[in-house]
C-alpha cells in the first residue's frame, strides 16, 4: 500500500501540470515541470526502493501537491507569496537532483546547473485547507477558537500547544483556525511558520527559524541578511519584536521539532516570558511582544516540548480518531472529488455503506489522513466504472473495485 500511495503522490503531483490551457497560467510553471522531471527520473530508478529513500521521497511529494494547489489558486499579482514559494521550489529541486542516479544534473529554470547529495529532509505545509472537507473535529475547532479569540483579558498573550502523532490532524486544525472568518478579522499579521528544517538555512536552527519568521511578516531578505550580519541573533529578535509590536498578532509555529542542545531547548521554552530589565535577547520570547492581545499555536509530535513552549495547562491533545462517520465523509469527498477541481463531482453510492465504513476505520488506525488517501486513490477507477457501467451496474461495480483495493 505504501508504495501504492507514493506512486499516487506522484502522478498526482504530475497530472496536476496537465491541466489544459489553464495549466500555462500556474505561477512557476517551469519549475514545477523541472520538479515532474526529476520525479520521473527518481521513480524509474532502484534508489528508491529503499524505504528510507521512498519516505524522503514521500515527504516531499506532499508539500509539492500542497504548494501546486495553493499555485493554482494564485495569480502573479500576488508576487510575496509567488517569491516565497519560489525559494522553496528552487531548495527542493536541488535536493530532488541529489537524489537522481549517478548524480544526473539538469538546467535549472534561471540556466544553472547543479547536483546534491547530502541534503536534510524538508516537510512543508500550507495554510489552505477547505473546511468543508474537514470532518470530526467540531469540539476541538470551537475549543481552539474561544483559546485563541478569548484567554483572558484584551491585552493578554496566548501561547496554546497541539500535539499528537504525525497524521491525526493537528496541521489541518491549525488551517481550519487560521483562516476563520473571525480570527482573519481579529488578529494582524497572521503568520504560517514551518519549523522544519531547510536545506541551505543556517546550521543555527535559532538562527533559521527567526530569519523565516521575519520573511513571512514581508521582510526583505538583504535586510534580514544583514541584520544577522551586523547584530546576530539578537538584532533579528529585536527585528522581530519591532515588526510586531502594538500589533495583535496571531504566528502558528508548525511541526515544531526536538533538538538535543540545551540551548536551543532554551531557546524556545516559556513563550509567555517577559523581555528581561538586562536586555539579553536571547529567547524566542522576548522577540514575541506581550500586551497587545497576540497569541501563538505550536503544533508537535513532542509533548515535552510543546508543553515546555506553551505549559502543561495550554495543551490541546488530539488522539487517534474513533468516528466511523467522519472517516466514511472523509473517504467518500476524496473519492467523489479526488484531486481535479474542474471535474464533475462522482455520485459514490455503494451497496454496502456500513461494511466499508468498518473496513476504512479499521484500515486508516484512527488517522484522518489516510482515509483522505484511499478516497482519492479510489477516484479514477471508480470514475472509470461509472464511465463505462450502465447506471444500475455502477454502484455494485463501484463497490467490487473499492473491497479489491482495501
Amino acid at each position: 500500500m505504501a508504495q501504492e500511495i507514493d506512486q499516487y503522490l506522484k502522478d498526482q503531483f504530475c497530472n496536476g501540470l496537465k491541466v489544459g490551457e489553464s495549466g500555462s497560467k500556474i505561477p512557476l510553471r517551469t519549475y514545477f515541470e523541472e520538479i515532474s522531471k526529476l520525479l520521473e527520473q527518481i521513480f524509474q530508478s532502484s534508489w528508491i526502493a529503499d524505504s528510507s529513500n521512498r519516505e524522503k521521497v514521500r515527504e516531499k511529494l506532499y508539500y509539492l501537491n500542497n504548494v501546486l494547489t495553493e499555485c493554482q489558486m494564485l495569480s502573479w499579482r500576488d508576487q510575496l507569496t509567488v517569491c516565497k514559494i519560489r525559494r522553496k521550489l528552487n531548495e527542493i529541486t536541488e535536493e530532488l537532483r541529489g537524489w537522481v542516479p549517478n548524480g544526473t544534473t539538469t538546467a535549472q529554470p534561471n540556466g544553472q546547473v547543479s547536483s546534491s547529495y547530502e541534503r536534510q529532509v524538508t516537510q512543508w505545509s500550507t495554510r489552505v485547507v477547505d473546511a468543508s472537507k474537514v470532518h470530526g473535529f467540531d469540539n476541538e475547532v470551537t475549543l481552539l477558537e474561544k483559546l485563541v479569540l478569548r484567554q483572558g483579558s484584551d491585552d493578554q498573550f496566548k501561547a496554546i500547544g497541539i500535539v499528537g502523532k504525525a497524521g491525526v490532524g493537528k496541521t489541518t486544525l491549525c488551517q481550519v483556525i487560521f483562516n476563520k472568518p473571525e480570527v482573519q478579522k481579529y488578529f494582524l499579521p497572521r503568520i504560517w511558520v514551518c519549523m522544519s528544517r531547510k536545506p541551505n538555512e543556517d546550521n543555527d536552527t535559532r538562527v533559521a527559524i527567526v530569519k523565516r519568521m521575519l520573511d513571512c511578516l514581508g521582510v526583505d531578505e538583504e535586510i534580514i541578511n544583514k541584520v544577522h550580519g551586523d547584530h546576530s541573533l539578537k538584532g533579528l529578535l529585536y527585528a522581530l519584536h519591532q515588526q510586531l509590536y502594538r500589533k495583535r498578532y496571531l504566528i502558528v509555529l508548525d511541526d515544531a521539532r526536538n533538538n538535543d542542545a540545551e540551548e536551543t531547548q532554551a531557546f524556545y521554552g516559556k513563550l509567555d516570558s517577559l523581555l528581561s530589565r538586562d536586555g539579553e535577547w536571547d529567547c524566542l520570547a522576548y522577540g514575541l511582544p506581550k500586551g497587545c492581545g497576540g497569541a501563538v499555536i505550536v503544533t508537535s509530535r513532542n509533548e515535552e516540548l510543546a508543553k515546555n513552549m506553551v505549559g502543561e495547562e495550554n495543551l490541546l491533545r488530539l488522539l487517534p480518531r474513533s468516528d466511523t462517520e467522519s472517516f466514511w465523509k472523509i473517504f467518500k469527498d476524496a473519492v467523489e472529488k479526488g484531486t481535479d477541481k474542474d471535474s464533475t463531482p462522482l455520485q459514490f453510492k455503494p451497496s454496502n455503506v456500513e461494511d466499508l465504513k468498518k473496513q476504512i476505520l479499521q484500515k486508516c488506525d484512527g488517522f484522518p489522513i489516510t482515509a483522505k488517501m484511499l478516497g482519492e486513490i479510489m477516484h479514477d477507477p471508480v470514475k472509470q466504472l461509472q464511465d463505462q457501467a450502465a447506471p444500475n451496474v455502477t454502484q455494485q461495480a463501484a463497490t467490487d473495485s473499492q473491497n479489491s483495493i482495501i
